[in-house]
């Protein structure tokens, strides 16, 4: 093998190697993201206002519902909470959404252990994620896997690993998910999320005294 044979070699991608490096360059590309909407979804998110944090919004940013993360779409829920870690650990999270409350999309989050249970809520009508982060966490610089999905999972996070890949693959056209994923104490979580919903109900809008 000659010298340019070698060369040739050792810097051609292979095929999945390339689908890989798409599907990065789609989990980190708003443009890209926005442009595999269609319809009515299409026209308020590009219309959307760009922003880190929404205009006249009041509350703890992400915690309150009053405050939500802006992010573009389903994609940039996405992208923006699995890029999200605990500040005090640097622990992944993985999130679900647990529903919709006026056009408001609200997500269970938790750790690997099920020590660490949370809820937040996003506004998905703007043409990019925002860049600020809720208190309690940081934010990743580009996201590498996915960590969770933006449909319901009845039993949380009981089959996550599973779901994340058949997202991935919708959106980013390879069925990958964060390992740790599927190692998730179930149990643990179950128990926390039931105690966060007793304990902290979604609460009503309330309208700050002028």
């Amino acid at each position: 093998m000659g010298f340019f044979d070698a060369f040739f070699k050792e810097h051609q991608k292979t095929k999945s190697e390339e689908i890989y490096d798409k599907a990065l360059q789609i989990f980190n590309s708003p443009e890209l993201q926005n442009q595999a909407l269609s319809g009515k979804l299409a026209d308020k998110v590009t219309h959307g206002e760009d922003c880190d944090i929404i205009p006249g919004s009041y509350g703890r940013f992400g915690h309150d519902r009053t405050n939500p993360i802006p992010v573009n779409g389903p994609s940039g829920e996405f992208v923006y909470l699995s890029r999200l870690r605990l500040r005090r650990t640097g622990s992944m999270v993985f999130f679900h959404k647990a529903g919709s409350v006026d056009g408001i999309d609200v997500f269970e989050l938790t750790n690997v252990s099920g020590k660490f249970v949370d809820r937040l809520y996003v506004d998905m009508y703007h043409p990019r994620c925002s860049r600020r982060y809720p208190e309690g966490y940081t934010l990743e610089k580009e996201a590498v896997f996915p960590r969770g999905v933006t449909t319901n999972l009845p039993d949380f996070p009981k089959g996550l690993y599973k779901a994340i890949k058949k997202e991935a693959k919708q959106r980013l056209g390879i069925d990958v998910a964060d390992k740790e994923s599927d190692c998730i104490d179930v149990p643990a979580v179950q128990d926390a999320l039931a105690h966060l919903r007793k304990e902290r109900p979604v609460a009503p809008v309330m309208k700050p005294l002028k």
